[in-house]
């Protein structure tokens, strides 16, 4: 005999088409496969009153009834629990409170894209106590359900501003996800950096390798044959004495991908600290802003184009110099 506490879920559309297999192990994220497999066997979990195969293909309006013990429920209520709840806390409070927040620049039902202030982490982490993925879930937009909320789909570090892509629904994540991972996005940045590169054009070629231990003023990623392949292309759009504006195009995604190139060139930018620069604009900020973000719609396959310029601290950079 199955013994445990009941909880019911009825499916939504955005729940529809997925495996029950899958479906469960987003919603059980703590329980084995094994188990849930168990589960399922038993007759602990059931699909409109009735056991089902892992393979069932989910319908809205399905009623996945779980009959589990009393220490797996726990991950159930917190999963379906509205996220728009959290915004209750003190820190998401203080998050909202703060001038540097997100702005954004263009949302729909499947897709937000905002522009992110530097100094505000991209996920959470320690020692943070606001970043762009708990301000995500502060906001009251997007698909909420037992096993999906918005999030961030790529990272800017700390230190960058600039655009990101969020996904709403469940269509509207995958998708960019997919336009991401088969480097079907465009991303265009602009930077100061020290120095003036020759020739003002080109394009850094070099593999990047990461060092998971590196300290914490020390480079994290660095030129190496060894590494993975990256490449960067430069221009010079303005320059002074000692600094220069660049606009740079990313035809990968590898982590601190610029600022590594960037530093290996000979031109650190300003600002970045573990990757050489000599000046401080300011606690968790450097002068690099993702200007430009290009990608296929997920729903209607159309590019969608978004561009913010760099915020005003790039201004005086040049100025003088």
């Amino acid at each position: 005999m199955v013994r445990g506490s009941m909880h019911e879920i009825v499916l939504t559309e955005h729940d529809a088409g997925q495996r029950l297999d899958r479906y469960l192990r987003k919603l059980l994220a703590a329980v084995p496969l094994g188990a849930i497999f168990r589960h399922l066997r038993g007759g602990a979990i059931r699909v409109d009153g009735k056991k089902a195969e892992g393979s069932l293909r989910l319908v809205a309006g399905m009623c996945v009834s779980l009959r589990l013990p009393a220490a797996d429920l726990p991950t159930v209520d917190a999963s379906a629990r509205p996220v728009a709840s959290a915004a209750s806390n003190s820190s998401t409070r203080d998050m909202r409170r703060t001038p540097h927040t997100p702005r954004i620049v263009h949302r729909d039902d499947d897709v937000m894209v905002v522009v992110k202030p530097a100094g505000m982490a991209s996920q959470p982490g320690t020692g943070q106590d606001h970043d762009l993925t708990r301000w995500v879930l502060s906001r009251p937009y997007g698909v909420r359900s037992a096993t999906f909320k918005p999030a961030p789909v790529h990272r800017l570090d700390r230190g960058t501003s600039g655009l990101v892509a969020i996904g709403l629904s469940p269509l509207g994540l995958r998708g960019l996800a997919a336009a991401f991972r088969e480097d079907h996005a465009m991303k265009v940045y602009i930077a100061i950096v020290h120095g003036v590169p020759v020739p003002a054009r080109g394009s850094i070629d070099a593999p990047l390798l990461q060092y998971d231990d590196a300290p914490t003023r020390s480079p994290k990623v660095v030129v190496d044959p060894a590494g993975k392949p990256a490449r960067t292309d430069y221009e010079v759009v303005t320059s002074g004495r000692s600094r220069s504006q660049l606009r740079l195009t990313l035809h990968t995604g590898r982590l601190h991908q610029i600022r590594a190139h960037l530093a290996h060139l000979g031109h650190p930018i300003v600002g970045d600290r573990r990757y050489g620069s000599p000046a401080d604009v300011g606690r968790d900020v450097f002068l690099l802003h993702a200007t430009e973000l290009a990608f296929p719609h997920p729903r209607t396959g159309e590019m969608l184009v978004c561009k913010a310029p760099p915020p005003s601290i790039f201004a005086p950079q040049l100025a003088g110099d």
